[in-house]
C-alpha cells in the first residue's frame, strides 16, 4: 500500500529531529552555541529586559493552553470537535516528547551553575534546556494560527506578525539567557514534527 506523501513528510521531519538530537547530546554544537550566547550578550541592555520579558510570555504554558483551548472551543461550538481534539492532542504529545527529549539529551541551560552529581528526574528536567518549552509552545499555537487564518485582507499581517513572534519568543530565550541557540532550533523542529502531525489529521 503507498505511504501518502503527508506522512513521508512527517517522518522526514521526524528523523531530522533525531538526528539533530543525537548531535546535540554528542556536543558537536557547543561552540556554535557559545558563540551565539556571546554575540546575544552584547545586545543586553536594562532597558529592554521587560520588553523582552513580555515577548517571551507569549511562549509560556499559561498562554499556550489559553489561545488553544479558546480556539478548541471555538471549533467544538461549530461541530469541528474531532478536529479541535486531534490538534490538541498532537500539542499535548509534542510536550510529552519535550519531557522525554530534555531528560534523555541532557543540555544543560546556560544559566545552570552546578549540575548535581545524583539528581532526580525532576531536578534533571529543570535544568536541562533541550528543547526549548517556549520555544515549541510559541511555535505550534502561532504556527497553528498561520495555517488556519481565514483568506482575507489581513491574511497576510496575521501569518508575517506568527512568523515574527516565534522568532521573537525564541529570540527572547537566548537574550534572557535561559537557552542556548540549538535548544531553540530543536524545540521549532519539534513543534514543526506536532504541527504536521496536527495537519495530517486535521
Amino acid at each position: 500500500m503507498a505511504i501518502p506523501s503527508s506522512r513521508w513528510f512527517f517522518l522526514l521531519l521526524l528523523g531530522i529531529l533525531a538526528i539533530f538530537c543525537t548531535q546535540v547530546a554528542q556536543g558537536y554544537f557547543i561552540l556554535c552555541d557559545r558563540a551565539v550566547a556571546e554575540w546575544v550578550a552584547t545586545l543586553r541592555s536594562p532597558g529592554w529586559d521587560e520588553t523582552v520579558r513580555t515577548i517571551t510570555f507569549f511562549g509560556s504554558s499559561g498562554w499556550a493552553w489559553l489561545a488553544l483551548g479558546g480556539w478548541g472551543w471555538w471549533a467544538w461550538r461549530r461541530r469541528a470537535w474531532p478536529l479541535a481534539l486531534r490538534v490538541i492532542g498532537a500539542f499535548g504529545l509534542g510536550l510529552i516528547l519535550e519531557i522525554a527529549l530534555r531528560l534523555v539529551v541532557g543540555q544543560w541551560r546556560p544559566d545552570t551553575l552546578l549540575v548535581p552529581a545524583v539528581m532526580d528526574w525532576r531536578t534533571r528536567f529543570a535544568l536541562a534546556g533541550f528543547p526549548s518549552g517556549h520555544g515549541y509552545r510559541s511555535a505550534f499555537v502561532f504556527g497553528w494560527l498561520m495555517r488556519r487564518v481565514s483568506p482575507s485582507r489581513w491574511a497576510k499581517a496575521i501569518r508575517w506578525g506568527s512568523l515574527a513572534m516565534i522568532v521573537l519568543v525564541g529570540f527572547s530565550r537566548l537574550y534572557l539567557n535561559r537557552h542556548w541557540a540549538t535548544d531553540v532550533i530543536g524545540s521549532w523542529l519539534l513543534a514543526c514534527v506536532a504541527l504536521s502531525l496536527a495537519r495530517r489529521t486535521g
